[in-house]
This record gives C-alpha cells, structure tokens and sequence, in this order.
C-alpha cells in the first residue's frame, strides 16, 4: 500500500529541485491517465516485465498491477528508476486483484485468443480499461475467466502467429492511448487534486532523506 505523504508535499519539496526537474515533472504529470490500466501476470522473463514498466510509463499509463501465482516479480537493470514513477500494485491472488480493479470500475479485456475474442481495435475505451497479461508460455490462467470482460487480439499481417508478450504489451497501451486522446474522453488524464498528489510522490523520490527534507523545509 502506498504511503500516505503531507498534502503539501510538491509545494514544499519543489523549491530545492531545478526549474529543469520541476517542468519535467509537471510536464508529465499532465499527461498520466488512470483510465487504462496494465495487469502482469507471472511474467517470467525480466526484460519482458522491465519492456512492459518502460512502455508504460513513456505512454503516461500510471498503474500496474503484479500478480505473482508462481513466478516472482523480477525486472530487470534496464527498468531501473522506472518504477519510481509508476504506480505498481502487487497481488498474490487473482480474485483479490480483480475484484479490486472492477470496484474501481474497470472493465478487464484479456490479450489472447478465445471463441469470442475482439480485435484491439475495436476494444471498448467508454469506461477504464485494464489490459491483463500472463504468462510468456501459459498464458492468462483460467481463474481470470470469471472476471475478464472481454477478449482481445491483435491482428496481424503475416505469417507468424505470436508476438513477445513485451511487444505486444506496447502495441496495445499505445493503440489504446492514441485512441484515447483522439476520442477527447472527459477522463483521460488525471484530474488536478490527483496531478499534485503524484507530484509529491514523485518529488520524495528524487530525494536521498525526503522526510527529513520535508520537516527541515517547512521549518523555514
């Protein structure tokens, strides 16, 4: 769970950052959506977890979600100080995962091949939208069909069948962002109370001793 931090957090802490860091900060802020959303499930390749935390975050999407049935959460070097900007939960259960996302009023859409699978054109941005992930080998485990809303493909061209689930992590977050922005949806970024929040976060994390920072500059 994340740490609750003052409210005023940013006001405070952005005095001692440069003018560089404070625009890069609220520049991407700006941009951060919670209406898509990103499920992993026990992904096992480290690079494929660390492709799919940097697509993310280049693609403003600010929650991840872990679920670890019976492989570990491993990135790698490569998504080293990605994190810090993501918003990542981590969940040993699928129902304890997926009823938590659709209390928020996600609706959950699965890549992988099924009967009665969409294309990801056609994927449904009206209301948020978690996009779930499994496993490079077995896929997104039969427990997810009681929560899943829709399944979904990417269509393809040529003759392979298969992409590397990174990859098609990528394409997917950045079809769904495009989509998003072109369709002006009233909740495609997040809101302004919210926007601060994060920058607060985001402020403590670029600090070695941020409590300590925190009190000695409201001691001002």
């Amino acid at each position: 769970m994340t740490k609750e931090i003052p409210e005023d957090s940013w006001d405070v802490l952005s005095e001692i950052l440069t003018p560089h860091r404070r625009d890069r900060l609220k520049t991407a802020v700006q941009k951060r959506t919670h209406h898509v959303r990103l499920i992993l499930q026990d992904v096992h390749n480290p690079h494929n977890i660390s492709a799919c935390l940097r697509s993310a975050e280049a693609f403003g999407i600010q929650n991840i979600d872990i679920v670890t049935l019976n492989e570990p959460f491993r990135a790698s070097t490569s998504a080293r100080g990605v994190a810090d900007w993501l918003t990542i939960s981590k969940w040993k259960s699928i129902e304890e995962c997926a009823l938590a996302i659709k209390a928020q009023g996600y609706l959950i859409a699965a890549g992988m091949p099924a009967p009665d699978s969409v294309s990801l054109h056609d994927l449904p941005l009206e209301k948020p939208l978690a996009i779930l992930f499994g496993n490079e080998h077995a896929g997104v485990s039969e427990d997810w069909s009681r929560f899943v809303d829709v399944y979904f493909t990417i269509p393809m061209m040529g003759l392979v069948e298969s992409m590397n689930i990174s990859v098609c992590a990528a394409i997917t977050m950045h079809h769904l962002i495009y989509k998003l922005k072109i369709s002006n949806h009233p909740s495609q970024f997040i809101n302004s109370s919210v926007q601060k929040k994060l920058l607060g976060i985001w402020a403590r994390k670029t600090l070695t001793a941020p409590d300590l920072t925190y009190e000695s500059l409201k001691k001002k």
